[in-house]
């Protein structure tokens, strides 16, 4: 037999119905068997109803693989693509840092964040950027500011930007900058008084190329804010946490066309410096690696068992964590490829892995499907997620979707064949013995993604019940993870 679902939800359907068939055969051949009296047709019945499951197991194992590989499939046709020449000739394929790129991919395939999306820009209608900031702030002519339009042109001519860019200011002390929904032609960029004033020809630059990437990146397809509004009755808290993700990711692309226009990192890492100080005048002796450092201390914070929920909410990376990003963006090949200057000493591939590690302090991730205890960590998430699951007394298809989210094809498989035989005193005994013997390999971070995501299996099906929060509870007890920390990640969720 082979499956045809093309779905994961649709191909545990079949594999169940199929089970159940073989199984029906199997007792009615024990019947007609025990009925006449012939114990080796028992024996037979018996051997080839093993025999078919394990057909089954094989066929269901190998369709997951190929839903996984049609579906990987259609994203890598959705890569080659996703970015045009519309706005600049610049390769932006290239220049586009991997996570942002991949999740609006993932927003794309979306239905639920596409339908979202119809509603706001239907609701909101075409926002006038010029008329609104010709009302609220002061246009910048050439006259007026000719070292900005000095910046503006470099920074086109770096990143062969097809519109002109016009300028406007607003009065405020805080550093500040934005880039506003382009017209067809025009690309505004608004800044404030204060980063106007006491921010250099080079930092500026930065900024400004910062501001145009977020345009070239077409970052405005996704108004993170409208869409959870729009959607708060409608979208799950996992969709918050990737939009939210996505926007962090966002900046790092932004980023990485800032530094192209700028092509000075010490001066990007004075801009940084001044944007988290506030500090402008030389009362403090800047030096950069002094304050790339501070990224080891913030990846030592953000590994600790306190860890804050709600950065997985922020806009924003933070800065350590930007500048530590555009440091291995600044000695890649991929940088290199936009500036002659540049040796490239590392990978596209090692720098775009090493950055990924570094934004998963700010959004954890599922576990990857590797190393001595992947095996065992799967299970564990499979076996809790099950427990919260059937806490309500129901397990729906929406939780088995979201199960199969969050491990790999052959774990949950396997998972899925062998849960039917286990009692739930048997897989709390289970959960028990893996969280015991996992206890002393797991870091903190993975307990609290592992937390994490069994968090957004509790919301599958679109509710949440004391009986799914106890069972989390239980299970942050057992990592030895405070039961606050379940608290803070249901009551951030339930507050966007």
């Amino acid at each position: 037999m082979s499956y045809i679902a093309e779905t994961l939800s649709d191909l545990e359907k079949e594999h169940q119905a199929a089970l159940n068939t073989a199984q029906e055969k199997m007792l009615t051949d024990l019947n007609d068997a025990q009925a006449s009296g012939n114990f080796d047709k028992i024996q037979e019945a018996s051997i080839v109803f093993q025999n078919l499951t394990t057909e089954l197991a094989a066929e269901y194992t190998k369709r997951i693989e190929e839903i996984n590989a049609l579906n990987h499939k259609a994203e890598v046709e959705t890569v080659e693509g996703i970015y045009t020449n519309n706005r600049a000739d610049i390769d932006l394929n290239l220049l586009v840092y991997d996570g942002d790129r991949d999740y609006v991919i993932a927003f794309q395939q979306d239905d639920l964040i596409q339908k979202t999306l119809e509603k706001v820009n239907k609701n909101s209608g075409k926002f006038k950027s010029r008329k609104h900031l010709l009302k609220s702030s002061l246009r910048l002519t050439k006259t007026l500011a000719p070292m900005l339009h000095e910046i503006g042109e470099h920074c086109k001519k770096t990143l062969k930007l097809k519109a002109d860019i016009e300028f406007f200011v607003y009065q405020g002390d805080t550093f500040n900058a934005s880039c506003y929904p382009p017209d067809d032609n025009k690309l505004y960029i608004i800044l404030s008084s204060g980063i106007l004033e006491r921010f250099s020809k080079e930092e500026l630059t930065f900024v400004v190329g910062h501001e145009i990437g977020h345009v070239l990146f077409e970052h405005f397809d996704y108004p993170v804010r409208q869409i959870l509004d729009t959607g708060e009755n409608d979208l799950a808290p996992i969709h918050a946490m990737k939009l939210y993700a996505w926007n962090r990711n966002a900046e790092i692309s932004a980023d990485r066309a800032g530094l192209l226009c700028c092509q000075n990192f010490e001066a990007v890492g004075r801009t940084f410096f001044k944007l988290s100080s506030g500090v402008t005048t030389d009362s403090l002796d800047f030096q950069l690696n002094a304050y790339i450092e501070q990224f080891v201390d913030l990846e030592e914070v953000l590994n600790d068992s306190n860890l804050d929920p709600s950065d997985w909410y922020s806009t924003h990376p933070f800065s350590p964590l930007r500048i530590k990003a555009l440091e291995l963006f600044n000695k890649s090949e991929t940088y290199a490829a936009f500036n002659e200057s540049i040796s490239g000493e590392i990978t596209e591939e090692a720098m775009e892995v090493e950055i990924k590690r570094i934004m998963s302090l700010m959004e954890p991730e599922n576990l990857e499907d590797e190393g001595e205890h992947s095996e065992k960590i799967q299970r564990l998430m499979f076996l809790g997620g099950y427990l919260i699951s059937n806490a309500d007394g129901v397990v729906d298809d929406s939780e088995i979707q979201a199960l199969s989210s969050i491990v790999a094809p052959k774990v949950f498989a396997n998972c899925m064949m062998t849960i039917k035989g286990l009692t739930e005193d048997e897989m709390i005994s289970e959960v028990q013995q893996l969280t015991k013997d996992l206890d002393v390999v797991l870091s903190v971070m993975q307990k609290l993604n592992i937390l994490r995501d069994l968090s957004i299996i509790s919301y599958a099906d679109g509710e949440i019940d004391d009986s799914e929060v106890n069972v989390l509870y239980n299970l942050a007890r057992l990592l030895y993870i405070n039961t606050d920390f379940i608290d803070r990640v249901i009551g951030d969720a339930q507050g966007i």
